[in-house]
């Protein structure tokens, strides 16, 4: 069983600027997750409303009390290698450092817009 109040207020601030601005990545549901325990919601109302699972919730919950924030928000996903080369990335690179995308749609409209021009590559 969770108990509820376990977040400092620091950490409680922390938690609703990730919800904040974090939309809908991986942060800001592991931050809804934490407040909506912290309120004294349970893991299987919780999971209820954000579709997850409720065992999930509670081993979220007992990774945070004993490793902290660091330890679920970031969840240890390092991503792949990529196949594209160096030129290509670096024109993507440039691109992405100016803009905040919500999601991979917006970048993969981006390169198919102008992979007639930079990027040779098909889209999975």
């Amino acid at each position: 069983m969770t108990r509820s109040n376990f977040l400092s207020l620091e950490d409680r601030r922390e938690r609703l600027a990730c919800v904040a601005t974090a939309g809908g990545s991986w942060r800001c549901t592991v931050g809804k997750c934490a407040l909506l325990l912290d309120d004294g919601k349970s893991c299987v109302e919780i999971a209820q409303v954000l579709y997850l699972d409720d065992d999930t919730l509670r081993g979220w919950h007992k990774q945070y009390l004993a490793e902290g924030w660091d330890a679920v928000a970031y969840h240890g996903w390092k991503g792949g290698q990529s196949r594209r080369p160096v030129a290509q990335q670096v024109v993507l690179c440039a691109w992405l450092e100016d803009r905040f995308c919500r999601s991979t749609v917006e970048i993969r409209v981006y390169v198919t817009a102008v992979r007639s021009a930079v990027f040779s590559f098909r889209l999975c």
